[in-house]
This record gives C-alpha cells, sequence and structure tokens, in this order.
C-alpha cells in the first residue's frame, strides 16, 4: 500500500477553503489539524510532509520552501487577529500573547513598536476564553476566538488594518511549506486545484462554519471572501518580504532569509 500524504493544516475557518477541494483524496491524504505554532515542530519532525506555517517560522527556520501561490493573508480589516484591550491602545502597559500563532505575536510587537510606539511587558496567553479577570492591559487573540469575542466590552485593535495603514501592503500570516529537497511530485497543482475548489465553495463553508462557531452564516461568509485572501502574487510577497524587514529590525527574526518556491 502506497504511503498517505500527511498534510498539517490549523483548525481556524480561515484554513477551510485551502482544504475544501482534498475531501476526495481521504485514501490517499491524511490530514493533521493543530495551531499553527505546532506544525513547524511536527514539519521538522518528519510527522508530516506539507504543513501550513505562520509566515514568521519560514523565516525562522531557513529549511523550507513555499507551495507558490497560496497564502493566508489580507488586504486591511482581518477580523480573526485582534488586540483586546482595557485601556486605550495608546495607554498599554501590559499585554498577553496568544502562543498558538507566532506570526500574530511577533505583528503586535512591531505595531505597538513601529506605530504605537509602545514596548509592553509581554506574558504569554493560554487562558483563551476569558480575559476580563485577567491582570494584563490587553490580550492579542487569534483565530475563531478572536471572531467570537465580544468587541463591544474592550477596545480592540485589528492587527490586520494596522499593518495595512502602516505599510498599504497586504499581510501574510501563514503558507505552504514543505522541507527543502523534499520532492513530492504534484504537490503545487495538487494543493492550488484545491484553494481553487475551496473558493468556488465558500457558500457551503460558511454554513458549516457558521453552525460550528454559532456565528451567522453571513458574518462567516464575508469573513472568507472579503477578509482573507488565498493567493501568493507580487503584492503579497512584498508584504511578506516588508513583514520580515520588520521582524529582523526587532530581532524577531535571523538576517540573510530569502524566499524560495517549491519546485515540484
Amino acid at each position: 500500500m502506497a504511503k498517505k500524504l500527511r498534510l498539517g493544516i490549523v483548525p481556524y475557518m480561515n484554513a477551510k477553503p485551502l482544504i475544501y477541494g482534498l475531501n476526495q483524496y481521504t485514501d490517499s491524504i491524511v490530514l493533521s489539524f493543530e495551531v499553527p505554532s505546532l506544525l513547524p515542530t511536527m514539519l521538522n519532525n518528519d510527522q508530516i510532509d506539507v504543513a501550513i506555517i505562520p509566515s514568521i517560522e519560514y523565516f525562522r527556520s531557513g529549511n523550507y520552501a513555499i507551495i507558490p501561490d497560496i497564502s493566508i493573508s489580507s488586504y486591511g480589516t482581518v477580523e480573526s487577529v485582534k488586540i483586546f484591550s482595557k485601556v486605550p491602545i495608546q495607554n498599554i502597559r501590559t499585554a498577553a500573547l496568544d502562543k498558538s500563532s507566532l506570526t500574530s505575536c511577533a505583528l503586535t510587537k512591531i505595531i505597538f513598536k513601529e506605530q504605537y510606539h509602545l514596548t509592553p511587558y509581554y506574558t504569554p496567553w493560554d487562558n483563551r476564553d476569558d480575559i476580563s479577570g485577567a491582570n494584563i492591559d490587553a490580550v492579542l487573540l487569534i483565530g475563531d476566538n478572536a471572531m467570537k469575542m465580544n468587541n463591544d466590552e474592550y477596545i480592540t485593535l485589528d492587527l490586520g488594518q494596522a499593518w495595512f495603514e502602516y505599510t498599504g501592503l497586504p499581510f501574510v500570516y501563514a503558507v505552504w511549506v514543505v522541507k527543502k529537497g523534499h520532492h513530492i511530485p504534484g504537490i503545487n497543482k495538487l494543493l492550488r486545484d484545491a484553494k481553487e475548489a475551496g473558493i468556488r465553495s465558500v457558500k457551503a463553508l460558511a454554513t458549516i462554519e457558521s453552525q460550528r462557531l454559532q456565528l451567522t452564516q453571513e458574518r462567516c461568509q464575508k469573513y472568507l471572501t472579503n477578509s482573507i485572501h488565498y493567493n501568493l502574487g507580487k503584492e503579497e510577497i512584498k508584504g511578506l518580504q516588508t513583514f520580515y524587514q520588520h521582524a529582523t529590525s526587532l530581532g524577531l527574526a535571523p538576517e540573510g532569509m530569502e524566499i524560495v518556491l517549491n519546485k515540484s
């Protein structure tokens, strides 16, 4: 029996269009769902063959090649990567960061430092359900948890919008990658076709996700259509490179890394 292709994927709504078209390959593909911060380790340990990883981890590793034409990105408001603050943003002195997203943690530090001139004391955030009783000024939440949080109770900062206002560029949160030198025939086309099938099926996906998250179908469809984008073209790569430059200036990633696209 041929070995199944093992794909690591984040469990959030924003990734569902990227894997919707893979449902027909259950006899040859295994999907492993995990928070983004853990997927690079699984890939490095050969527990999976391909993974969607945080963009910051691509630059920190130097051991990956990016699958072309695909990303999880935003052009402005993203909705699912937000700061929830009890005080005005400029008054934040302590901030807890959702450990499940390494890219969003780096983006928070960049926006706080370079746009707001803030250097708060950062702590990791584990309890993603109730931030009201925490002894901190602000919390970074990502994914479905950010979508479900009541914005009216806090001052919010959408980091996708903040990045776009600061740079005028899209922000790339995650990319599909393989290990450099790990040749998987047809993987680029397989994942590109899956993405295109998912984009065509956004309405059906929004219905499924609205039931899972207890959000309206309209909100889920708007999120998957307007807030999240799935291409990796010239503008996204420029945004990715700009993010890397800001990350290196703050010591969040090593210098000398380049964007390498997978050839398979």
